[in-house]
């Protein structure tokens, strides 16, 4: 693409020298000719501008998609064993200790 953005500007400065010594006389010709290098070359940068943002925006998508996808999995993986896993062996310890309890408090009271 930076070959064509080259190719776009040396056209656009070739106009311009070319109105440029049509006006002064030094180059023969209609003015309308390198008026229409100019506006080419000046058109052409916005026009390729789009297509390539057009063209890239598929493949952007669909790695942005990918991507989120693994981030989703990579946090839900760490959520659960730097959180949900240690919430539950905690509540485990604490059914135990509380059946611990319960026969501990059952042989006192007997």
């Amino acid at each position: 693409m930076a070959v064509v953005q080259v190719a776009l500007l040396v056209v656009q400065l070739a106009g311009m020298a070319w109105l440029t010594g049509a006006v002064t006389g030094v180059f023969g010709g209609e003015w309308w000719a390198p008026g229409l290098l100019i506006t080419a070359g000046g058109v052409g940068g916005p026009i390729l501008a789009w297509g390539c943002r057009l063209a890239a925006r598929g493949p952007a998508r669909g790695h942005g998609a990918e991507t989120e996808r693994r981030l989703r999995g990579a946090a839900a993986g760490c959520g659960r064993a730097r959180v949900l896993e240690p919430v539950v062996a905690e509540l485990l310890r604490y059914r135990e200790v509380r059946t611990q309890f319960v026969i501990a408090a059952g042989e006192a009271q007997t």
